[in-house]
This record gives C-alpha cells, structure tokens and sequence, in this order.
C-alpha cells in the first residue's frame, strides 16, 4: 500500500509542482520512501524549499545503516525551477548536476578535512524492467590522518525531476562499495517508479 501511495505521489509531482502559488511536493515524496531500503534506515527529511531563496531546491532524506556503524546515504529529490526535464541518465542536465554534485564534495572537503583524492568510472544503475535509473561517479575521499571513504554520486530523473543520492561508506574494495551503492540505488528506483503496464490482453482471451 504505501509503495502504491508513493507511486500515486510520484506521477502527482510535476502537476502538483505548477499549481499556481503551490508548494513543491518533493517533501512530501521524501516521507513518503520506505522506512527501510536494503538495510538502511531512514531519518528525518529537510525540506530544502521552505527555505528563503531556495525555491526548486527540493528536499532530502537520510538513511543509516541498520545494524549500525559508519556510512550515511542522503536521497535528494528536486527540480531547480526546470520543467520538462528528459526522464533517465542521458540528458546533459543530469551531466550538470553530477558535476555540481561533485563539485559541492570538493567545495566542502576543506571545512571536513578531506580532499577528492581519485575518481572513478561513470557506472549507470538500472530502473526496474531495465528503465533509465541513475548515473553514478565514485569518489576517493582522502581525510587529515590518513583515513580514506568511498563517496558516491548518483543523479538520474524520475517522474520530471531530480533524483540524487550521496552514499559514503569506509574505503573499501571497489567491487565491495559499488555492489552496496548498487543494491540501495535499485531499492530506492523500485520504491519511487511505478510498476511497468501489463501487457494488453488480447480479444477473445
């Protein structure tokens, strides 16, 4: 039931978001994911749009892991203003938006004591029945004392808006940190995409 409320709000989004003098919904979308995504747990949603100036900038939900212990995965879910954005990885504003998503962990790397110390290969995570889902870029993050993370950026659009989701786990096997990047990234695509239509049942059956 609430996987089909949050299918309904989904597909409600970029209609509810031109009703004039409207709010955006995207936090309403970010309470409405799964308290639990592939051992995750989710906290408390900062609704980004309510601030002054700060129109378009959504709202975003942090998860934890279950069990315990380091590693966070923050969910952003926003437009920028922009409508008729292009479902999927492909666009060149999805491009956009994993450079300023990489750009904002740089920014911020001196302030948190780390520097960006290697990026990896662009990787796309599928959408259930193969459909578009996000565009991930790891990151090598290299703190003061000699601790290292794995920080992942992925940004795809769904339903005519951002999708984007931060994941930063201890410095890993590679292999190790993107299987666990990919196993969030598909709960999360399963939770917010609709499911497929069924095919068309045919005359006389």
């Amino acid at each position: 039931m609430r996987r089909m409320m949050l299918a309904m709000l989904v597909l409600a989004g970029p209609a509810s978001a031109q009703a004039p003098g409207g709010p955006l919904p995207m936090a309403e979308l970010a309470a409405a994911l799964p308290a639990e995504l592939a051992g995750w747990r989710r906290g408390a949603v900062t609704d980004f749009a309510q601030r002054p100036g700060a129109a378009g900038l959504g709202a975003a939900v942090e998860y934890r892991p279950v069990a315990g212990g380091p590693g966070v995965a923050t969910v952003y879910l926003y437009d920028r203003g922009m409508a008729g954005l292009p479902e999927g990885v492909a666009s060149e504003q999805v491009a956009g938006e994993i450079r300023a998503a990489v750009g904002e962990v740089e920014a911020v790397g001196p302030l948190r004591r780390f520097q960006v110390a290697g990026r990896g290969t662009l990787t796309d995570i599928p959408g259930r029945g193969g459909r578009p889902g996000l565009r991930c870029e790891p990151l090598l993050l290299a703190f003061e004392g000699g601790n290292r993370a794995d920080s992942h950026v992925c940004l795809g659009v769904v339903a005519g808006h951002f999708l984007k989701l931060r994941m930063t786990l201890p410095a890993s096997a590679e292999a190790q940190s993107a299987n666990m990047v990919a196993s969030f990234a598909e709960a999360l695509l399963a939770s917010v995409q609709p499911p497929p239509p069924l095919p068309a049942r045919r005359a006389g059956r």
